[in-house]
């Protein structure tokens, strides 16, 4: 696995040579001593892995969601599959079995046009990712978030990083394992670079540390979530500042990370890995019928023309004898997949999640109606269907996961 290293700002500058008895200007990164991992603002801490990268991020706003850089998840022309989340990472190796596979994340759609402009760093306006996941994945709760961040930041305000830097590129020493470090706390002002990045000298992190919140105190001398960590230099570091257009992004995942799973919302200027398309209204199956009953998923999330990378079905249907029941998905066009056609006679209720249907509909355009057809053929047993989760996504990638 390569670590995603912190986008670099033009050419890469050498840092200058130090006598031993000098103190150091820049602020670099220091190991966090152990006993106080479980602290705050530590403990929201944990390592995002890809297939292809290592990174960091931080729990915040909901137990659900996790913060990144959005280029520890894009790969060289397109974007990697949900990552691997592991809370308060704090050892030589990673351990998979404390980790959570996410299911997704939101990001600015603008982002992977400007990654992949060369020469430009325009790609750190819009460097951050919200990652969720369908289970919590801190027991405590989450780091709180500082809308005015960017503002903040370009104030002298003692500011802290966090993270897991694989290296110090201000000293240039490798650092071994998954350690969580800290860079400051220091007060030096941030300036503007490109949109909401802004930049700061005399601070420095090293690759690995990618998606690390900074961190800002709060009136109640609380640590909260700035802005992320998403380039630098070995005595430079560019972060994005928070703002109200974080409520975008927060927006837009709040949908799905609910118990009952909402349609997906328009939110200004955000795409996601994959879209959810629910249907939660209870429909009582005909008993005995030869029509069948359909529901209708309209699928209008992706740009034109783009086909499936992934689909999953989730389905609830009650019943007393489930060895009746015909069930098929129809993709736009006309093409079906039979799901269930009256196996399991002696079995009662017909529940799936995430059954992967992505190899029977590849290369079928994404957009358009989908339709969900049940019947219940013979009479004698009154089916309900519950609730019906259709997901989509139009991304490179598969949900393997990642090898530390």
């Amino acid at each position: 696995m390569k670590i995603s290293t912190l986008p670099l700002l033009g050419s890469l500058l050498l840092a200058g040579n130090l006598s031993v008895a000098a103190k150091p200007k820049t602020a670099s990164p220091v190991k966090v001593p152990k006993y106080q991992t479980g602290e705050t603002p530590y403990r929201y801490n944990g390592v995002v892995l890809t297939e292809a990268a290592r990174g960091s991020g931080f729990c915040a706003w909901n137990q659900k969601t996790f913060f990144s850089a959005a280029h520890v998840v894009f790969g060289e022309e397109t974007w990697e599959a949900p990552p691997f989340w592991v809370p308060k990472q704090n050892a030589k190796e990673v351990d998979l079995n404390r980790g959570i596979l996410s299911r997704g994340y939101y990001r600015w759609i603008e982002y992977g046009d400007l990654a992949t402009n060369p020469g430009s760093d325009t790609a750190f306006r819009k460097d951050v990712i919200v990652g969720y996941a369908f289970k919590n994945l801190i027991s405590e709760t989450p780091a709180k978030l500082n809308l005015s961040g960017g503002e903040d930041l370009r104030k002298k305000t003692k500011s802290l990083i966090t993270g897991y830097p694989a290296e110090n590129a201000y000293l240039g020493e490798d650092i071994e394992g998954y350690f969580l470090h800290r860079t400051g706390p220091i007060v030096t002002p941030y300036h503007k670079y490109s949109g909401k990045a802004l930049i700061s000298t005399l601070v420095t992190t090293g690759p690995g540390n990618s998606g690390g919140p900074i961190w800002t105190k709060n009136k109640k001398d609380q640590w909260v979530a700035a802005g992320v960590l998403v380039g630098g230099l070995p005595s430079e570091s560019v972060v994005y500042g928070f703002s109200s257009d974080i409520n975008s992004l927060t927006r837009a995942v709040a949908p799905v990370i609910q118990k009952k799973k909402g349609r997906p919302i328009a939110s200004n200027g955000v795409t996601a890995s994959s879209f959810f398309f629910p249907h939660n209204e209870e429909i009582r199956l005909p008993d005995g019928a030869t029509k069948w009953t359909s529901v209708r998923f309209g699928v209008d999330k992706f740009d034109t023309g783009t086909l499936v990378t992934k689909l999953k079905l989730s389905l609830d249907i009650r019943t007393a004898h489930r060895g009746d029941l015909q069930i098929a998905l129809e993709a736009p066009g006309g093409y079906q997949v039979v799901i269930h056609n009256e196996g399991g006679a002696k079995k009662d209720n017909f529940i799936i999640n995430d059954v992967d249907l992505t190899e029977a509909f590849a290369d079928i355009e994404a957009n358009g109606f989908w339709y969900l057809r049940v019947r219940d053929r013979l009479k004698g047993d009154i089916a309900v269907l519950k609730s019906a989760v259709l997901e989509v996504s139009t991304d490179g990638g598969d949900d393997a996961p990642p090898t530390p």
